[in-house]
């Protein structure tokens, strides 16, 4: 992914994919803190990732063509549970496949440490079976587990912040064609 469909001005082929340990110090911690106007914020979109399927919301927001793009939404809009619908679109549902606490030490420029716990959850997205596709037998449709789709949300839970989940949605079948591919 080019990095100047993020905002970023840099040389074309600069690619941004930031770790799991950036997007939690750099990109979610400022926006759980409040921090007015955080430095690249332009690289997060404001958007409920649940209120479309993956493909229609990254077409929403000019990144049709992009594998990989990450929003920034309420834990309101993402509860704990393993599965949640898409209220637009053609529907379907993120299931949650697992999830881990990790950590990050911040270390400041005087010496101070702190460290943050974050929550990483794993989800993919299924397709609604349609009329007439059979039903797998969790009542998934036959191409539910074809549709490459993956969300990993972010949410820091020590020290206690506002609920802020910052979910990176990214399709793993791009992800592996080669690079002519993908244009």
């Amino acid at each position: 992914m080019e990095a100047s469909r993020f905002g970023f001005q840099t040389a074309p082929a600069f690619k941004f994919d930031p770790t799991d340990a950036d997007l939690v110090a750099h990109y979610l911690l400022p926006r759980a803190l409040g921090v007015p106007d955080p430095p690249f914020a332009h690289a997060i979109i404001d958007d409920d990732p649940a209120g479309l399927p993956p493909a229609d919301l990254f077409a929403k927001h000019g990144h049709g063509g992009s594998h990989h793009a990450f929003f920034l939404h309420t834990a309101a809009d993402a509860p704990e549970s393993r599965e949640r619908a898409v209220k637009g679109g053609a529907g379907g549902r993120w299931r949650g496949q697992k999830a881990s606490v990790e950590s990050v030490t911040l270390v400041h420029p005087d010496g101070g440490e702190l460290d943050i716990k974050y929550r990483r959850s794993e989800l993919t997205y299924e397709r609604d079976a349609g009329e007439g596709e059979k039903k797998g037998e969790d009542g998934a449709g036959a191409a539910a587990d074809a549709t490459g789709w993956v969300m990993h949300e972010y949410q820091i839970v020590s020290p206690p912040l506002q609920a802020t989940v910052l979910s990176r949605i990214s399709n793993v079948r791009e992800d592996r064609q080669p690079a002519a591919a993908q244009n």
